[in-house]
């Protein structure tokens, strides 16, 4: 114990400091049934997270700022549609204002991009000194409402998007009010301004591409890094009709044909569309080669959406070449629809969201947030910032957030992979002046939750002792002896690179040591530090130094016998389940289903296809999941959702595992379960209960992994996963989690986990 706070024996707390106070209290109060005192908790969080999301758009408009009324202006169209016409029509209405205020307006946090960038720009023009209401923000303290006028840029993005949430968490919202907030392609020249310029054929007089300026990265606020690999200008599409010319071409006419209604797909497969318009100097289509087809279907049933997906299915068959392999893959989280390498994935996300603003909302970087509905391009304004700047701004979210919150945590592999493509990091100069409010060990000390935190000195301290770390730690390898060879366990596993320099990997930085009780487990992104010392790796390869072997982290290409793969997967996962159990309850038919596939859809979704997981679980919560999923399930079945062959329970009791009725404590009592994940519970965000009992139940899936763990820390394992699982609509205290994560010390100070390598003198680097 650390003051109130359990550690496990090696340093790190139990408890995940992501967990919120209402959450960490539960699971800190030795109590028995706090897997079901976490359900509870986080519904009630949930329960007021969303009422205080929805009085901030009570109006079924805007709203009042400053006196004026927006819902009472005529625009054409809805706001946001017609940007120039908005934004005369709102100059117009506030003609009568204060000079000042007529500037300001513009900075309102619920205005759509293009109508902030356009109105700041002309008033920037109107000024005497040529110099918009940014630069002079104590003139706001005058106003009523001031808080929701925000002059700087970056900061405004954050704002607006929690206006944007809240938006999308309005009941039976019509139709195209998704589309509200977001930046279509024909906006793009406003919303980049003089930054932007049209590159024109010279025979044909058309507009062939888009030029993007951008200034030094020494011009822009807060902390930057991983942009070694940022280019000056880059160039983008011009028009909704170039972008799908080149969506044809990079995938291959995979969904000609396809019925777009309630189906976007975003991410970086549209990226790579967007920014590979045919000009000279533009990306090319092969750097998104390993890009799969993140689809997403919104607005419907369960029921409708499994018929939604046999539809992408028999599209993306029909347009296969003849006799062309055929694969649909599911587990969990998602549908994957596979065929021939290179050929890409179409990969649907089991998530029912209300609409493609929801789907971008939760995307963890901002140069991801943009999406493809059949018709038209929409990006999010932190996605057009990104493509202007080359950063990503930092926020929280991408350390502790949560794919079924507010928006995802990012991973490791997803932060290099899109530095190599030129887009960094950038920290805000309002995080860093926060972190001045822990300049004492007092105040470092009441955050810290058992954790070991570094003493408080600036973040560009810690950056240069991180990057002495890496290159101490490379300088001892190649000293060693260290060549092309990726040195990884086992030895010999990997090929001689191809490369004139010493071939190194992130995962050469790391240790078995480096475990946490955070999100991300044992990722670099844990901590401040840690993530700096991987940032110092891919600096010494951008300056040519040292070369990074990427595959030990992730494999982007899927090779011949799948099939098989998937069987071995399945049964290991059951011979494991039976092994754990064995001593305890004796040989279990405990069949495991983690990922299941077939020829078609229909096939997959069939009950014999379930996914299937084994489970050791508390009694009492054995019946509180059961009773509170059927419950949710038959409410959906009166919405009209679900038929009553869907309401079943998920849980059910293996061999002679269930209690007897002479146990003292039968509630306490451990059973071991099969947890059934059929064609509709596959689905997430269906009801908020199911949800997080959902995630519960995979933290008892994660903690009793292995049994043979005694039953005190087995408990522990419990309430680390869940702290780790627990649904976060988003960060309670940014800045105090900030503190957190730059002061987080490494738990591991040394590199070898265990003898990678035959060679005595680099068995042991540091």
């Amino acid at each position: 114990m650390v003051g109130d706070e359990p550690v496990y024996n090696r340093g790190w707390p139990v408890v995940s400091t992501a967990a919120n106070t209402e959450l960490r209290a539960v699971l800190l109060s030795q109590k028995q049934s706090i897997a079901k005192a976490t359900v509870e908790v986080q519904l009630r969080n949930w329960e007021k997270a969303e009422a205080a999301a929805l009085a901030k758009v009570e109006s079924k408009g805007l709203g009042q700022l400053l006196g004026f009324d927006f819902d009472n202006i005529v625009f054409k169209g809805e706001l946001g549609e017609h940007a120039e016409s908005d934004v005369d029509a709102i100059s117009t209405a506030i003609s009568q204002a204060d000079e000042s205020l007529k500037n300001d307006i513009w900075t309102w946090e619920r205005l759509p991009y293009a109508i902030r960038c356009l109105g700041v720009a002309r008033s920037s023009s109107n000024t005497e000194e040529g110099s918009s209401s940014a630069e002079r923000p104590a003139k706001r303290s005058r106003v009523q409402g001031k808080d929701e006028l925000v002059p700087d840029l970056d900061e405004w993005i954050i704002r607006n998007e929690r206006f944007l949430r809240a938006l999308s968490r309005r009941p039976d919202p019509a139709p195209d009010a998704w589309k509200f907030g977001l930046v279509r392609m024909n906006q793009l020249p406003i919303v980049f301004g003089a930054a932007c310029t049209a590159v024109v054929d010279d025979a044909t007089g058309a507009t062939t591409a888009l030029k993007i300026h951008r200034g030094p990265v020494s011009s822009l606020p807060g902390y930057t890094v991983l942009d070694g690999k940022r280019i000056e200008n880059i160039f983008i599409q011009p028009s909704n009709k170039a972008f799908k010319k080149r969506w044809d071409f990079m995938t291959d006419g995979l969904l000609e044909g396809l019925n777009w209604s309630n189906i976007v797909v975003a991410g970086g497969i549209i990226l790579g569309a967007l920014l590979t318009p045919e000009v000279s100097g533009a990306n090319k289509p092969e750097e998104w080669q390993s890009s799969d087809i993140d689809a997403y279907i919104y607005g419907l049933s369960p029921t409708l959406a499994n018929k939604k997906i046999e539809h992408i299915a028999a599209t993306c068959k029909k347009n296969l070449p003849p006799g062309s392999p055929f694969l649909v893959v599911r587990n969990s989280q998602t549908i994957t629809i596979y065929s021939k390498w290179p050929r890409r994935r179409v990969q649907i996300v089991l998530k029912l969201v209300k609409s493609p603003r929801e789907v971008l909302l939760n995307f963890d970087l901002d140069i991801c947030g943009c999406t493809w509905d059949g018709t038209d391009v929409y990006l999010l304004p932190r996605c057009v910032r990104t493509l202007e700047t080359a950063t990503n701004t930092f926020v929280m979210d991408l350390i502790n957030g949560h794919y079924l919150g507010d928006r995802k945590a990012t991973r490791d592999k997803r932060v290099f992979k899109y530095a190599n493509k030129g887009y960094g990091l950038r920290i805000l100069p309002s995080y860093i002046s926060s972190l001045a409010t822990y300049d004492s060990e007092k105040n470092l000390s009441a955050i810290a939750c058992g954790e070991r935190h570094f003493p408080t000195v600036s973040v560009s301290k810690l950056a240069a002792a991180a990057r002495a770390w890496t290159s101490r730690v490379v300088r001892k390898y190649i000293q060693a002896g260290h060549d092309n060879t990726p040195f990884h366990w086992p030895y010999k596993a990997y090929q001689p690179a191809k490369s004139d320099k010493p071939v190194f990997s992130h995962a050469m930085l790391e240790s078995y040591h480096q475990v946490t009780s955070e999100p991300l487990g044992r990722s670099c992104l844990t901590g401040f530090t840690l993530f700096m010392r991987h940032v110092a790796l891919w600096e010494l390869e951008v300056e040519g130094k040292i070369s990074i072997y990427e595959d030990l982290w992730a494999t982007d290409t899927y090779g011949e016998g799948a099939r098989k793969a998937l069987d071995d997967h399945n049964r290991q996962e059951s011979q494991v389940a039976q092994w754990n159990t064995y001593d305890r309850y004796g040989k279990l038919p405990l069949p495991a289903a983690r990922i299941t596939y077939g020829d078609s859809v229909e096939q997959v979704l069939l009950p014999k296809n379930d996914i299937l997981i084994p489970l050791t679980l508390d009694w009492s919560f054995f019946k509180f999941a059961n009773s509170n999923i059927v419950s949710a399930l038959q409410r959906a079945k009166k919405s009209g959702e679900l038929d009553d062959s869907d309401c079943v329970a998920p849980l059910t009791l293996v061999g002679d595992a269930l209690p007897g009725e002479d146990e003292e404590t039968i509630d306490d009592v451990e059973v071991i379960a099969l947890w059934r994940l059929s064609k509709v519970l596959n689905w997430q965000m269906l009801d908020r209960r199911i949800d997080e009992i959902r995630e519960v139940l995979w933290a008892y899936h994660r903690a009793n992994e292995r049994l043979i763990a005694e039953e005190d820390t087995r408990q522990q394992f419990l309430l680390t996963n869940i702290s780790k699982r627990a649904i976060r609509t988003t960060v309670e205290d940014e800045h105090e989690a900030l503190g957190c994560f730059i002061f987080r010390s490494p738990l591991a100070r040394w590199v070898a986990r265990k003898p990678y390598n035959e060679k005595a003198t680099t068995n042991g680097v540091l």
